[in-house]
């Protein structure tokens, strides 16, 4: 396991023979064998020159990011084990999608290898633009989601209130929008057109979150209207 960040550290957690290495300075590892797998764990920017020093090795190398192409490793027995996770806590690997590539059967071996012992389900093995696609995903399910959670613990502050009173709402919220088209369930004074109350809000708001409530009722409006 290449680098020591959150991503390598959830993977040794979990799988207990796995070796760790330092990501920074990474200048290979001595006598791979072709049974063995490393995993590249280190920043998207970093992999292609990582990737560099084990170009003539044995073994399996495959990095864990959903965003790069598997050319980036380059030949060879080389792919992609993207398990789509936000690793900000405790990962629980049998509910993890995992996103798989594999040049050859020794890779896709491998990558089977992991599944079991990670325990997640069955991999789904796509190439590297749908597999960056569904990162862009994860960007509106993960990032933009909890940002916005993020504005709204903001606005409490600044409002005075206490935000754990919309905790049942939020989480009401998104279950019935994974329960069904969320377009046709949304509400409030931006889909009902009601500019009185959206001018009302604007001036209630500080200014570093006008901007982006102007930007999303503009996109409500746009797609429910």
């Amino acid at each position: 396991m290449v680098g020591r960040g959150r991503v390598g550290g959830a993977l040794v957690a979990t799988l207990t023979d796995a070796v760790a290495v330092q990501g920074r300075g990474f200048a290979g590892i001595p006598e791979l064998r072709a049974h063995d797998t490393v995993l590249l764990c280190v920043p998207d920017a970093a992999l292609a020159d990582v990737a560099s020093v084990l170009s003539d090795s044995p073994a399996v190398v495959l990095h864990c990011a959903g965003a790069v192409p598997v050319a980036a490793l380059g030949s060879g027995s080389k792919g992609v084990f993207y398990p789509m996770v936000s690793f900000r806590h405790d990962v629980s690997w049998r509910d993890v999608p995992v996103f798989a590539e594999a040049h050859d059967a020794q890779t896709r071996a491998a990558i089977g290898d992991l599944v079991r012992d990670l325990g997640t389900p069955e991999p789904k093995w796509t190439d590297s633009a749908t597999r960056a696609s569904y990162h862009l995903g994860a960007v509106f399910a993960n990032n933009f989601s909890n940002h916005l959670v993020a504005l709204l613990q903001a606005y409490c502050r600044h409002a005075g209130l206490d935000s754990a009173a919309y905790s049942a709402m939020l989480t009401q919220t998104v279950e019935a929008a994974q329960r069904g088209e969320a377009r046709s369930l949304q509400t409030g004074p931006a889909a009902r057109g009601d500019q009185p109350t959206l001018e009302r809000h604007l001036s209630m708001l500080p200014e570093e979150l006008r901007e982006i409530y102007r930007a999303l009722s503009a996109s409500i409006q746009r797609t429910t209207l």
